[in-house]
């Protein structure tokens, strides 16, 4: 199935925002800077990028200011679990991240799945 848009609902886009942000910050021990990444920082300005659904495109600048650094391993030990992926569309987060600079192998296994 192709996506052609993005969600016709912002509302709804914040509720599924607050909720990942919700749970990567818990899982992160409360600790918003984890894994070398400003946890809600990463939320607001990487959302558009790799919500699943969202068209795959470029990262924004502020987007890769906000990763840049980021302890890959660590991300997918502490973050990236079954519940924050279900949100993810994983494709678009491993582009995100090489397209900021981010060191990201082929066959990387990355959290709870």
């Amino acid at each position: 199935m192709a996506i052609t848009g993005k969600s016709s609902s912002s509302s709804l886009s914040g509720v599924v925002l607050a909720a990942a942000a919700a749970a990567i910050t818990t899982l992160a021990d409360d600790d918003e800077n984890a894994c070398g990444v400003n946890i809600p920082d990463v939320a607001t300005d990487c959302k558009d990028y790799v919500w699943k659904g969202s068209e795959q495109q470029d990262p924004s600048p502020p987007c890769c200011k906000d990763i840049e650094g980021a302890d890959v391993g660590c991300a997918c030990r502490k973050l990236l679990t079954a519940e924050v992926q279900s949100l993810l569309d994983m494709n678009h987060v491993v582009y995100v991240g090489r397209k900021c600079g981010l060191s990201i192998p082929k066959g990387t296994k990355c959290g709870g799945t």
